[in-house]
């Protein structure tokens, strides 16, 4: 079958765009559970050792990988990556999965791993989604380039996305050393990012800017304005059909062919 986008036809890329509004609906499902627990049972979840903020210090494969392992679902991989076609075999089951806990609250994680692990590693993937939409990048992905080469951009954006980033190995050092060093300026940027994402960014274009990062990593890096506006305007709708869309679209799109892909 011939594919318009490498690895995806214009359906599934449409299909797997589809599946941001679920994320939303989960996310806001998790913020709900969450309020209806009693501190009591918050504590004896959230034990000693249980922050996830670990997890961004690994790249992104090996943290998708851990997940995958950690709520059982090697076996199903194994399953959709032997399919004729595994992306179309993961949309198929895309509303058939329930990863973790059942909707009778019945655990389904590997044994090595304890409850307050397994809904930490939860957690971490949905922040990490949600630092795709914003920032098209992984939070594995901006902690390394942090890590690597110091960008304080990167950190920042990381405890944007997640405040429990803080507790990052590599950024706690940093932390520490802006301390010892009396950087006030460091700590007004920092407090400004531990307010979190405004609700303005996290709402405008988030869906094209998911879409543009599946393109990046698709390998897609020489669309013309045509081919962009029929994928993001006509096929996905992630951006409105309005007079200048092209040149918002293309600008856009070399904006995101520059963000590093790690």
């Amino acid at each position: 079958m011939l594919k318009e986008y490498g690895k995806l036809t214009a359906d599934q890329f449409r299909g797997f765009i589809e599946q941001l509004p679920e994320f939303r609906r989960q996310e806001a499902r998790l913020r709900d559970q969450v309020a209806s627990v009693t501190k009591e049972r918050l504590k004896e979840l959230f034990k000693s050792g249980c922050n996830w903020s670990w997890v961004y210090e690994l790249p992104f494969n090996e943290h998708i990988a851990l997940v995958l392992f950690a709520f059982n679902r090697v076996g199903w991989v194994k399953n959709i990556a032997a399919a004729p076609d595994p992306h179309q075999a993961l949309l198929d089951d895309a509303d058939e999965d329930n990863f973790g806990i059942d909707e009778q609250g019945n655990d389904d994680f590997h044994p090595l791993f304890q409850k307050h692990d397994v809904i930490g590693l939860a957690v971490s993937m949905q922040r990490t989604v949600l630092s795709i939409m914003l920032y098209q990048r992984t939070l594995s992905g901006l902690v390394q380039e942090f890590r690597e080469e110091g960008n304080l951009d990167a950190m920042f954006n990381a405890i944007r996305v997640d405040r429990a980033a803080i507790a990052c190995p590599s950024i706690a050092d940093r932390i520490a050393l802006a301390e010892f060093a009396h950087d006030s300026q460091f700590f007004i940027r920092l407090r400004s990012a531990l307010k979190g994402v405004q609700k303005k960014h996290w709402e405008a274009y988030n869906d094209l800017r998911y879409s543009l990062y599946v393109l990046r990593e698709l390998g897609f890096d020489k669309l013309s304005d045509d081919q962009l506006e029929n994928l993001l305007v006509h096929t996905l709708k992630v951006y409105p059909n309005v007079p200048g869309a092209r040149k918002n679209l293309r600008r856009q799109y070399q904006l995101s062919k520059k963000i590093k892909t790690i």
